[in-house]
């Protein structure tokens, strides 16, 4: 007998990659991992593409830069507002089915946009509510698709697949951004019919998966179901190293927004237009490579139950002040576009920790709801972060303040960090969960 991937034994089965004599041997990923990364890859993709069409057009159709504001919260808060019922949706219903919905969805919502815009109508509204149910409908998506991942690839290779899904989110970030302003200036509809033909082909991805059937667990779906989001918020903080990492993603990405929006002026006043260019490339290429390297550096580093210590992120808090403190340093746009590159380096490594542990400590029952609330939490923090460093570079020109700023958060996230890691080292116990706790979180 072998242990599954919840601390069950499961029936040991010599000819599994997974038990041969050769570590790496298990570590494939199938081909309908492929098929899904490559469905997911061209939704993300449309998506992006879609995302930066709609503030541009509605600020070329209604020469309003509150439209185009209105536009771009609509989509941002409609994703914050959808997470938790998504969740819910998700966990409750076959998952590939979901992702599917969405797809279609997706399909008929860029298809009635393009008509709408052809025949005339408001473009500010039509923008908004295409926007609006875009990111709801991605978000779903993304919701839905881990549970589906660990269903369709081997514990061995969860590592390798979720450096790879990280590596694919940048990728599609820095491809569709020029690609849906490129599309603009040949038709206000063509964005949107790329929209629409990519959520056909990440359709045509799903329904070609030999995985058919992708249902929360039938014998805890009751149980997992009637436990709400509570005993989801209670199996977070349980687990020592996924509140800790989530608590310091949501310090960092308000400080990730104040060191943005200071590039932003930096790169504005020094490089014009051009420098935009630089900044997204930048944050795409050194997300892609520090997910790349995040595969490797987390393998190296898992105890022999798979599990990430929390020294990994101990690491990537006190790499993340490192990288800010050059922003403070070099108060430029050259050091700011270093800076800018090492944190989404750094943000990899934790997205590929953090990913990974979800998807080897959490049931698949709750799989989506936990994200879910993760990602709301982790999130919703970005917007104040924004306010914020629009009052500090209004305070004066000198940018030192707003990087200053980011990185007194970083230090102090670093430092909880840090405390919560000597806490565990002292106790001698890991902190997280296993399969007797996680089942009487679901029927407490």
């Amino acid at each position: 007998m072998s242990r599954g991937l919840y601390g069950r034994s499961r029936p040991h089965n010599p000819k599994s990659p997974a038990d041969r004599g050769n570590p790496r041997s298990g570590s494939r990923l199938p081909r309908d991992f492929a098929l899904l990364w490559w469905g997911s890859s061209v939704a993300q993709l449309g998506a992006a593409n879609a995302a930066i069409a709609s503030a541009l057009l509605a600020l070329s159709l209604t020469r309003s830069t509150v439209v185009a504001g209105f536009v771009a919260a609509a989509g941002t808060g409609s994703r914050l507002l959808f997470y938790l019922p998504a969740g819910m949706i998700a966990d409750r219903f076959d998952r590939r089915r979901v992702m599917l919905v969405c797809q279609y969805t997706r399909l008929t919502v860029a298809a009635l946009l393009v008509l709408g815009l052809l025949l005339g109508g408001s473009p500010g509204w039509l923008l908004a509510g295409a926007a609006a149910a875009e990111e709801s409908l991605m978000a779903l998506y993304r919701l839905a698709e881990p549970a589906v991942v660990r269903r369709v690839v081997p514990p061995p290779a969860l590592l390798t697949a979720m450096g790879r899904n990280e590596a694919r989110t940048h990728i599609a970030q820095l491809l569709g951004r020029p690609v849906g302003g490129l599309l603009c200036g040949v038709h206000r509809t063509m964005p949107f019919v790329a929209d629409a033909l990519t959520s056909l082909l990440a359709a045509v991805a799903l329904h070609c998966m030999s995985t058919r059937d992708c249902p929360a667990p039938r014998k805890r779906r009751d149980a997992a179901q009637a436990s709400g989001l509570r005993a989801c918020a209670v199996l977070i903080r349980s687990d020592t190293f996924l509140s800790t990492t989530l608590l310091w993603c949501t310090v960092t990405n308000a400080a990730f927004q104040i060191v943005f929006l200071t590039l932003v002026v930096q790169v504005d006043r020094e490089w014009d237009s051009f420098g935009t260019g630089w900044l997204l490339a930048i944050a795409g290429v050194g997300g892609a490579f520090g997910a790349w390297v995040a595969s490797r550096l987390v393998r190296d580093h898992r105890t022999t139950r798979g599990d990430v210590p929390l020294r990994v992120m101990v690491w990537c808090a006190w790499g993340w002040v490192a990288v800010t403190g050059v922003a403070v340093l070099g108060d430029s746009s050259l050091s700011g576009l270093l800076a800018w590159a090492g944190l989404n380096f750094i943000g990899a490594h934790v997205n590929v920790a953090l990913n990974l542990h979800l998807a080897s400590r959490v049931p698949d029952s709750m799989c989506a709801r936990v994200n879910a609330i993760s990602a709301l939490i982790s999130q919703a923090i970005a917007p104040l972060g924004s306010l914020s460093a629009g009052f500090l570079l209004s305070l004066q020109l000198d940018t030192r303040i707003a990087t200053s700023t980011a990185t007194t958060l970083a230090l102090i996230a670093a430092t909880f960090t840090t405390y919560r890691h000597l806490q565990v080292r002292k106790r001698r116990d890991p902190g997280l969960l296993d399969a007797r706790k996680t089942e009487e979180l679901i029927s407490a």
